[in-house]
């Protein structure tokens, strides 16, 4: 049963990533050798290091039932018995007929129909009350950060993770210079359950199509898709707007501060002290200081310089003296410009020793 199990899901997880091309396109169909897909992933599945019961699809009958959830209550062969839609009450119980309330709050539907059951027994001969989950209450699960609609929904059918994310409208991504560019850190992503994490490597799920990583979504599961604060650079200082920019290779100091790629004039203000232009690197974990005299480099002096994603590049006022107090300015600043919610947990004294190394 098992087995069978895992192929159904293998199946319609294949189907999902091909967007059903299986039967849309018969000449694609017709190359893939479908047995061979199915065996690699159950394969998958069975060497993954979720347990089995990951993928399997919830199963309604093993919710307990809460207050606010929705049953359908009916005697077999009593047509007039049945109740559509009868509500867990405030008090967690069930109220049906004339029988007084039946707990049900924290227990299986079947518990509860089985105590009606006996309730009703001196009613009807031998009855076989039947309850029916409609609607959970808490049947929802959430997925929030870089997905295209963050919200909580509804798990009204079995889905996986990837199939979850797809219900979001999938990934967020930016665009710089007409090209498209990841804003999301898959490293950073994570799956919670009640309290524990879940170990699901979403760069293997997303990106590598890794069916050993797509586990089934639970009620009350949060997914979040991290942000990829190290794909940007960013702007502070003696310019006219503190900003981040999205990163991309071979972008350099001279193509940030004057605006080149973005299609602007260029930010720095007259206060601005370009000979002594600093960029900060890794600023919320080992920060190493380059300090770099644009003017020279403006003027052919000096090479450019290269930036690296997540680089913090200040421009100093001229009269502000190069210490090491400017670096700790530098890092509250960004920490507080950029980093939004966090900031409280990380703007802290630095205690680590800074490297102030010229390129």
């Amino acid at each position: 049963m098992k087995n069978k199990t895992l192929l159904t899901h293998g199946l319609w997880a294949f189907l999902f990533l091909t967007g059903g091309t299986l039967l849309a396109e018969p000449s694609i169909a017709t190359n893939i050798p479908v047995r061979h897909v199915m065996e690699q992933l159950t394969r998958a599945q069975q060497n993954s290091k979720f347990p089995a019961e990951c993928f399997v699809p919830h199963s309604p009958e093993e919710r307990k039932l809460q207050v606010g959830d929705v049953v359908e209550v009916g005697i077999f062969g009593q047509r007039d018995t049945v109740a559509k839609a009868i509500p867990i009450a405030p008090d967690g119980k069930l109220y049906y007929m004339f029988l007084p309330g039946i707990q049900a709050e924290g227990r299986k539907a079947v518990e509860v129909a089985n105590e009606m059951e006996d309730k009703l027994s001196h009613l009807f001969n031998n009855p076989q009350v039947s309850i029916i989950p409609k609607q959970f209450i808490s049947n929802r699960f959430a997925i929030l950060g870089k997905v295209h609609v963050s919200s909580l929904y509804p798990l009204e059918t079995a889905i996986t993770v990837r199939q979850a994310i797809a219900r979001a409208e999938g990934i967020q991504q930016g665009f710089y210079k007409d090209n498209t560019i990841e804003i999301h850190n898959y490293d950073k992503s994570w799956l919670l359950r009640g309290t524990e994490k879940i170990p699901v490597n979403f760069s293997n799920l997303m990106k590598e199509n890794d069916f050993s990583e797509d586990i089934y979504v639970r009620p009350g599961d949060v997914i979040y898709i991290a942000s990829a604060l190290g794909r940007e650079v960013y702007l502070m200082g003696e310019v006219t707007n503190q900003q981040s920019q999205p990163y991309t290779a071979g972008m350099t100091l001279v193509q940030l501060i004057t605006g080149i790629d973005v299609g602007s004039g260029g930010y720095l203000e007259d206060s601005a002290d370009i000979k002594r232009v600093v960029i900060l690197r890794n600023a919320l974990e080992d920060p190493k200081v380059f300090k770099i005299n644009l003017q020279d480099i403006l003027r052919g002096r000096e090479h450019d310089v290269f930036l690296e994603a997540g680089d913090v590049v200040f421009v100093p006022e001229k009269s502000f003296l190069f210490t090491r107090n400017l670096v700790k300015t530098m890092v509250r600043t960004f920490v507080n410009t950029f980093v939004g919610e966090f900031a409280s947990d990380i703007n802290r004294e630095f205690l680590f020793p800074i490297e102030d190394t010229t390129p």
